[in-house]
């Protein structure tokens, strides 16, 4: 049966995680010398590796023959937390479940011994959605927990899930992946797959994905396909949205000159290629986000740009002062709400150039 490649490529052991090193060395260092905490609380953007490391995690403390912390993938335990066969291990999504008695009832269950594994391993994703009285059940249970539980609890919006129940598990921030390690896991992907690819495409790939692996390779997936077993930079900007520096820096340009006739022409031409408009937006406040960064830190400020790009940015920031950038930003920042509801986007944002 065919899988998707972010389920097919899926990390099973923490050597296998991209870009969260100073997670998977803990919690692969705590597995070894048996000092694993009760519960977990992993943050992070979407796409970044919690739900998958809190797997390797259920099956590292379970695993019947570790290696050095890591779970050997081999033994009827692991294989069982793989396929999902084991009882003992419960994967609860506290969107569609987010109600106390949920809770209860996965707590009622939490009293009695594993029936085959070690531990039972309780792995609650979307933990912020659960209800104020569902975290009030989850919370007696984390104060007072058998040593028989492992909760743990992933989300990608900390603030909303209470200070009692954080301050009760060992909570680890999940950071968005760099570019350059997403790239780098494409292209070993690619080459396992016997997909030939254009470098130049697999940076595009990463840069649309916004540090989440699991949205880069959904769009690998979508590029296969798209080309026929090739992946071409050509395809990669039909389906992504071409990111041309020379757009972004020509239209920059014309709103530092104060040229209101440049901006409609290039508005015109630019409609005219059937181009993601939000995109565009997305792209222009990364670039003049760079140019702020410029202004306000020096020029030799660390910015994720080639040489090139940083030269253009220097070049037109005698146009533009420090209240300018930010003012654009904000601009930019209330076009991209406003493109979402827009009747007439091509109106909105030639509004919002005129600002």
């Amino acid at each position: 049966m065919y899988q998707a490649l972010y389920r097919k490529w899926r990390p099973k052991t923490f050597s296998q995680v991209v870009g969260q090193d100073h997670i998977t060395g803990t919690l692969q260092r705590q597995v070894a010398e048996g000092r694993t905490a009760h519960a977990y609380l992993f943050t992070g953007t979407r796409g970044t590796g919690k739900t998958t490391c809190a797997r390797i995690l259920a099956k590292a403390v379970n695993c019947l023959h570790p290696e050095d912390g890591a779970p050997c993938n081999q033994c009827e335990a692991c294989r069982g937390i793989d396929s999902g066969s084991l009882l003992d291990v419960t994967e609860l999504d506290a969107a569609s479940n987010s109600r106390v008695d949920d809770i209860r009832e996965l707590l009622s269950e939490s009293v009695y011994t594993p029936t085959v594994l070690k531990k039972r391993v309780y792995i609650i994703d979307e933990v912020h959605m659960l209800t104020n009285a569902a975290f009030n059940a989850l919370l007696k249970t984390l104060e007072e927990p058998p040593e028989h539980i492992l909760f743990i609890l992933c989300t990608t919006d900390p603030q909303k899930v209470p200070d009692t129940i954080q301050s009760r598990c060992q909570r680890f921030d999940f950071h968005r992946i760099s570019n350059e390690a997403i790239v780098s896991r494409l292209g070993a992907i690619c080459v396992e797959e016997g997909v030939d690819f254009e470098g130049e495409a697999l940076d595009l790939i990463a840069y649309r994905a916004d540090g989440g692996m699991r949205n880069a390779l959904t769009s690998l997936e979508q590029l296969i396909a798209f080309g026929g077993g090739h992946v071409t930079l050509e395809g990669a900007q039909n389906l992504l949205g071409s990111l041309d520096e020379t757009d972004l820096s020509e239209i920059v340009l014309a709103i530092g000159k104060r040229d209101a006739a440049a901006c409609f022409n290039w508005v015109a031409r630019y409609v005219e290629t059937g181009a993601d408009l939000a995109q565009f937006v997305s792209d222009l406040s990364e670039y003049v986000r760079n140019m702020y960064l410029l202004s306000m830190a020096g020029i030799e400020v660390e910015i994720s740009v080639n040489e090139a790009t940083r030269k253009a940015m220097a070049d037109q920031l005698k146009y533009f002062g420090q209240d300018r950038l930010s003012r654009l930003l904000v601009v930019l920042g209330d076009l991209s709400k406003e493109l979402h509801s827009s009747s007439n986007p091509r109106l909105s944002f030639e509004i919002a150039l005129t600002r």
